[in-house]
């Protein structure tokens, strides 16, 4: 059994051997937490939500590491301009973001740790790369020479040459080439640490090397992914610094997942157009989000609009119909159905090992959706083929992070179908019509 997915790195699919009960190691580069989290910054979330799904499903153990960045520029302006600390900044944000991989029914990383809490690990990692002789001090400041490694630009494909001035957080006149970029920033503005070098604070690039180098002991992991726009420079800085740092390659794959844009336009805060998570969760829901982002490639832009919230808003409704009409009907029935774990379809499993083809697997849902829909209206199937219909469509449901809950009748709902019944069977109509509108009120219909 493999795992495909497309390798920035080597720019190609790339494979990985899976066998039950071998361990997989994941990162994925998480928030700074200074504001809310729009519906952009979860699709990585969500597409690595799919893939830790789908290995514990196959009985894979994971490692799954995903960091808080609770200290940077942008959480230090935001305590400025609001008369707080930056704790208070970053721990309300990270409650946040917490609550959201709730709301959104996504299964929580292994470890999600703090860059606060490992200052002392990010400057031995900093000492480790200066005897090395790849960075160096000025004037307080330590930066990498990306001169010093002729694999700096091999994950973004850049030239050397040609790459774009790195401005982000550090004093140009203190570089030996305006390509450098910082590991400990020089700095009294905010909060800071005493180093060897002086007060000061971490580079935002080398946090996740670190946390990399602490959780998988120096190691190679299998997969490290992230949006789009971090392959350069952030991705390409950490791994540099971790290929110097332990003398191997920091990931077998880069997994990188494409914007959501509003319209045509990325989603950014900077640009005022983004929709906030916690907002489309109260207007939509989850798993509008979740079908939105999963009928799409992950590696190609979704460019977000009305429409297409509103197709997507139409499909959950279609799940809801569906799940409702089976819920009467095993009840009017008196069938005991109980949804088991399925069979794993081979089919199913097979379309995510290839590159997590979730679009393959909204097709088979669809297919389930239209197989229980006429099974239930012409009342023909066993209750052994409906029990089957029944486990595939959990089974898909809960492979793709899709959560629905209801509420089991009560005893005053049972007695309002009851009397419908009744109503129906004296051909009364009138008034069966009056206690259904009722039953549609409860959301039974």
């Amino acid at each position: 059994m493999e795992l495909q997915l497309f390798n920035s790195l080597e720019n190609r699919i790339t494979k990985i051997k899976l066998q039950p009960g071998q361990t997989i190691t994941i990162y994925l580069c998480g928030p700074t937490v200074y504001d809310h989290i729009h519906v952009g910054n979860l699709r990585s979330v969500i597409i690595f939500d799919i893939l830790h799904r789908l290995l514990l499903n196959l009985n894979i153990k994971v490692n799954y590491v995903q960091n808080i960045t609770d200290i940077d520029d942008k959480i230090i302006a935001k305590a400025q301009q609001e008369k707080k600390s930056e704790k208070k900044i970053s721990d309300h944000y990270t409650k946040s973001y917490l609550a959201n991989l709730v709301r959104y029914n996504i299964l929580f990383p292994t470890h999600l740790p703090k860059v606060t809490n490992y200052i002392p690990q990010i400057q031995e990692f900093i000492s480790n790369l200066l005897e090395k002789g790849v960075a160096y001090q000025q004037k307080g400041e330590i930066l990498f020479g990306v001169k010093k490694n002729k694999e700096y630009g091999k994950l973004s494909g850049q030239n050397l040459e040609k790459l774009k001035v790195n401005v982000r957080g550090v004093n140009q006149a203190n570089k030996e080439d305006n390509k450098d970029f910082v590991l400990w920033k020089k700095t009294t503005t905010g909060i800071t640490w005493e180093s060897p070098w002086g007060a000061g604070r971490p580079g935002w690039h080398t946090e996740c090397s670190v946390f990399i180098n602490e959780f998988f002991r120096g190691q190679t992991i299998d997969i490290h992914g992230g949006g789009n726009d971090l392959l350069f420079p952030h991705h390409e800085n950490e791994r540099i610094q971790y290929l110097t740092h332990n003398n191997q390659e920091l990931s077998k794959i880069w997994l990188h997942i494409a914007h959501i844009n509003w319209g045509k336009e990325k989603m950014s805060k900077s640009l005022g157009n983004v929709i906030l998570a916690k907002h489309f969760y109260q207007k939509y829901s989850a798993n509008t989000l979740r079908y939105l982002i999963l009928n799409s490639p992950y590696n190609q832009v979704i460019n977000l609009s009305k429409e297409l919230i509103q197709q997507a808003t139409d499909y959950i409704q279609k799940i809801k119909n569906l799940l409702k009409k089976l819920n009467f009907y095993l009840y009017i029935e008196k069938i005991e159905i109980t949804p088991q774990e399925a069979p794993k379809k081979e089919e199913l499993i097979n379309g995510l090992l290839n590159n997590l083809n979730t679009i393959k697997v909204l097709f088979f849902l669809e297919q389930t959706i239209n197989s229980l829909n006429k099974s239930i209206d012409k009342k023909e199937s066993d209750s052994k083929e409906l029990q089957k219909m029944v486990d595939d469509f959990y089974f898909i449901l809960d492979l793709l992070g899709f959560k629905f809950d209801f509420i089991p009748y009560n005893f005053a709902t049972k007695l309002l179908i009851k009397q419908w019944q009744d109503l129906r069977e004296r051909s009364d109509y009138d008034q069966a019509d009056l206690i259904r509108r009722k039953l549609q009120e409860l959301d039974v219909f």
